[in-house]
């Protein structure tokens, strides 16, 4: 897999208010991993979609809202300590 200085990776604009930089995809060699950061607007997100795998989620500012078939569940990252 190459490397990369995500120093020199700019956000991508996704869809309006959905910002995403791939730090792992396989853009660069990655074959079965995907991990990126993005920056969402209040109020806009995802579409409802599906993944074979699992997903995960880290917010680490405001708040999210995850909704699916199988459970709905609302979060926001801890407190500082």
């Amino acid at each position: 897999m190459k490397l990369s200085d995500v120093r020199d990776m700019p956000p991508e604009h996704w869809r309006p208010g959905v910002e995403t930089r791939m730090l792992v995809s396989a853009s660069n060699g990655a074959a079965q991993l995907c991990i990126f950061e993005q920056w969402i607007a209040p109020g806009t997100g995802a579409p409802t979609h599906f993944h074979p795998v699992e997903e995960v989620l880290t917010v680490r500012e405001g708040e999210a809202e995850r909704c699916g078939s199988i459970k709905s569940a609302s979060s926001s990252p801890p407190a500082s300590r």
